[in-house]
Parts: structure tokens; sequence; C-alpha cells
């Protein structure tokens, strides 16, 4: 009936609790050692976790994506904006030498002669034309080539060949216009000693040194860094190819994963906002191949279908100038024969550049054998000629791609037939007593005369310029689609990712909140 109290009137009292004890089985401090926590694999943590893991991947993804684009993009700059400018200015530089020599030597020919049909000065002024043209290549080749010392080093090199050519012709001129008499043919042997050392200038002694050879190196650098440059972009448009399949996939896969994830433990079919995300993922994996894909068929089409063609087309122009000159250099060396024999010799080798065709060994079979080349050579039956990849037209009629081309292609192959059929009277007309050397200079030199050598040339080179025409609008209309078709990817990745992570977190929240 009554507790035991014990102490002191200086102590507090001792009460027992050991009743206490032996009704609850446990003390205090036991309550405070087993408080419960919530374990790390509930479905809480596990969502949370997921949420976050999908977020940074997608993020990670957005990264990866837009770096590869951006790298692929860079690169089709670098061949549209650097590469591609270099090549047409060394070309043309190629072309403008040949010509400004073949004018040179066709005012050469006429002399002083006021009878001629092409007086000297109209030579001296296209002559004039072609200097400042090749000046301007130059300078066009400097800017494009400002970043890649080399190319600038072997440019130097150019200018300064250049300028001693240049040098070198105004000597000539005015000593044939001293020495040179009022008749048209042959120059004087000191004329022609002028004209010689401007010659190996341009090609060294043995044709291949000199000027022209370190014009053609520039140019055979400046074709090599496109050809490395498309590569390069070719290998960065698949890069990002498979990113967006391989990330693409990924995101998908995760966030049906959290689906099921999902219908495991909530039971519930379907999520409408990772439904949602799982869309966004896949139409960024699919609308990014389909992306990607349309920017590397831009680009081939931009490089290998036209920009290829205009190479090829392009060194058929340079080549052809070359022969030209090899013409009217003929003619001024009639009197020489080691050096006629050259320069019909460098023709030969011109031709074969330009359309390589069986048994052309010596100038008149090459004419003969091309004659029939035009024959059997029909826009339908294309892969009939026997031309090779080895020649300019041969490479060309092997990639026809664009609507017209063909009949552009044939329409100056067909000139060109026509001017090597000319060449040929021509060889014959110096020996002509009726009309001799004056009649083939007006024949080589006239391209207002009906069925002359130069009107026919006149007319070959504009039917090449229009198929290089058609191709370099091919590729000025395909390369811009193809830089801007990829650079959409250089940003979108990051609006897709955004947009993925903002409709996961909405369809997750509702489920975390039911354990709050």
């Amino acid at each position: 009936m009554f507790r035991t109290v014990t102490g002191t009137l200086t102590q507090a009292p001792n009460r027992s609790t050991s009743h206490r004890a032996t009704t609850n089985g446990t003390s205090f401090s036991d309550h405070l050692t087993h408080i419960p926590r919530a374990p790390r694999g509930t479905t809480p943590n596990i969502l949370r976790a997921a949420t976050a893991a999908a977020g940074v991947f997608a993020l990670i993804a957005a990264v990866a994506l837009s770096g590869a684009a951006s790298g692929a993009r860079a690169q089709i700059s670098t061949v549209r904006a650097t590469d591609a400018p270099s090549v047409r200015a060394t070309d043309d530089f190629l072309f403008r030498l040949q010509d400004m020599d073949a004018q040179l030597v066709n005012a050469l020919l006429v002399n002083g002669d006021t009878g001629m049909r092409v007086p000297r000065g109209a030579s001296e002024a296209l002559f004039d034309t072609d200097r400042k043209a090749a000046d301007g290549d130059l300078e066009a080749a400097t800017a494009a080539l400002s970043g890649d010392q080399s190319a600038l080093e072997q440019l130097h090199t150019v200018a300064d060949g250049f300028g001693q050519y240049q040098e070198q012709s105004v000597r000539t001129l005015a000593d044939d216009e001293r020495d040179g008499g009022t008749a048209a043919g042959g120059a004087p042997p000191s004329v022609f000693a002028d004209y010689l050392i401007g010659h190996a200038l341009l090609f060294g002694d043995n044709d291949d040194s000199g000027l022209m050879k370190s014009a053609t190196d520039l140019e055979a650098a400046s074709k090599n860094a496109i050809s490395a440059s498309a590569s390069s972009a070719n290998d960065s448009l698949s890069t990002v190819l498979a990113e967006f399949v391989i990330f693409g996939a990924l995101l998908v896969g995760g966030l049906l994963a959290l689906q099921a994830i999902l219908f495991r433990r909530f039971h519930r079919m379907l999520n409408p906002a990772l439904a949602a995300a799982t869309a966004v993922a896949l139409i960024l994996m699919i609308a990014g191949i389909a992306g990607t894909a349309g920017a590397a068929e831009d680009f081939h089409t931009a490089k290998s279908d036209a920009f290829d063609s205009v190479l090829a087309l392009s060194e058929a122009n340079a080549t052809s100038a070359g022969i030209n000159s090899d013409e009217s250099r003929w003619l001024l060396a009639q009197n020489y024969p080691e050096q006629l024999s050259e320069y019909e010799n460098s023709f030969l080798r011109g031709e074969n550049k330009i359309a390589d065709v069986p048994n052309g060994s010596s100038v008149t079979d090459y004419a003969g054998s091309l004659d029939g080349q035009k024959l059997i050579t029909d826009v339908n039956d294309v892969d009939q000629t026997s031309l090779t990849p080895n020649s300019s037209f041969g490479k060309e009629l092997a990639n026809i791609t664009f609507p017209g081309e063909a009949d552009q292609a044939l329409a100056a192959f067909r000139a060109y037939c026509d001017y090597i059929k000319d060449d040929a009277k021509l060889r014959a007309m110096p020996s002509d007593p009726a009309g001799g050397l004056k009649a083939a200079i007006n024949f080589d030199t006239n391209a207002d005369a009906p069925g002359s050598s130069d009107q026919a040339f006149t007319a070959y080179s504009k039917a090449l310029g229009d198929v290089i025409a058609t191709n370099e609008a091919h590729f000025e209309s395909s390369m811009p689609a193809a830089e801007n078709g990829i650079g959409t990817w250089t940003w979108l990745p990051y609006l897709f990712s955004l947009l993925l992570i903002g409709l996961t977190v909405l369809g997750m929240r509702p489920r975390l909140t039911e354990y709050r």
C-alpha cells in the first residue's frame, strides 16, 4: 500500500523505478538507438536517382552532339571558305599565265605588220588583261591561305617568279618593237633569244621547273588540302550520325526503363509526361539522323559531284590555254628546228592531259583517234568512250550528275575535237605556197574569222566555261545547305535536352509527392 521513500533532508528522495523497467522491457536509451531510417533502396530514392541520371545523361548527350556537329560544320566551312577559293585562284592563275605567254607570242608573230587581221596592240592589250587577272588570283590565294604558312611560302615563290617573268616579257616586247621589223612571221634571232629567256623562266630549262612548276605545285597543294578537309568533314559527319544513334537509343531505352519501374511500383500503365519525354528523345534521334544524313548528302553533292568536276574542267581549261600557247610558239619557231619539235611535243602532252585516247603517240595520230571518239560519244552512251580518268574529260564524263550536264560536257568535248582538227590544218599551212606563214598566223590568232583555229578555240573555251559554271552553281547552292543543315544541330540538342529533362521531372514529381 505504501511506497518506500529513502533520503535525508538534504537529498532528493529515491523512488524505485523497477516496476517501469519491468513493464516496458526497454530503456529510454534503447528508443534513441533504434529510430527507424528509410532504406536506400526504397522507391522514392530510386525514382530520384533515376530522374537525376536521366537529366545528367541528357545534358551529356546535348554537349557531345552539339560539339560533334560544331566540328563537322567547321570542316565544311574550311572547304567552302578556304580550300575551294585557293584552288580556284591557283587554277585561274595557271590559265592566265599560259594565256599571257600566248598573247606575248602572238604579238611577236605579228611584229609591226599592219596588214594582219589581229594587230600587235590587240595581243598586248590581252596580255595586260591576263596580267591584271593573274595579280588578282595571287591576292585571292593569299587571302584564302592566310593561315597556312607552308602554302604562303610557296605562294611567295610563285609571286617572285611571276615578277621576273613580267620583267622579261616587257624587255622582249621592247626588243621586238626595235628589231622585229614590219613583216609578220618568224622573229629575228635576237628577239627569239629574248623570248627563250622568258620561256625558261616559265618552264625551266627542261620544261620541269620554273614558274609553271611552282604554280602547279601550289595548285596540287591546294587540291590536296581540299581533299584532306573533305575527308575530315565526311568523317566528322559520320561521327555525328553515330552519336545520334547511340545517344538517342540510350535516352529512349533509359526512359522506357523508367516507365517500367513506375509500372512495377505503382501499377500505372502509362505516365503521360514520361511518354512525352520518350517521344522527345525518339524525335531527337530520328531528326538528328535525318538532318545529319541530309547534310552529308548536300556535302557529297557539293564536293564530289560538283567541285570534283570543277577541278577536272578547270585543269582542262588551264592545259588548253597551254596547248593554244604551244600552237603559237610552234609558229614562232619555224626557223628553229629544236624548239619547233619541243613545242609540238609539249602540245601533244597537253592534248593527252585533256583527253587521252588510244594511239595518240603523235599530233597527227592523236587528231585521228580523237575524231573517232567524237563520233561514238553520245549523251546516252557516255560510258562508250575510251577516255580514262587520267585525263580531264575522262574524269568529267565519269562524273556526270546534274540535269543538262551531259549535254554541256559533250558539247565542250566536241568543240575540243573541232579545235584539234583545226590544229591539224594549221600545221600544214606554213609550207603552203599559197598562204604561207602569214595565213597560218591569221588562222591562229583571228577569233572573228569563220573556220579559224582561234574561233574554234574560243567556242571550245566558252563551252568548257558553261559546264564549269553549271557545276559551280551546284557547289555554291549545296555547300551552304550542308553547312546550315549540320549547323542546326550545334544548338538544337540543348533545346531537346531541356525539354526532355522538364518532362521527366514533371512525370516523376507526382509519384514522389505520394511519399511526403
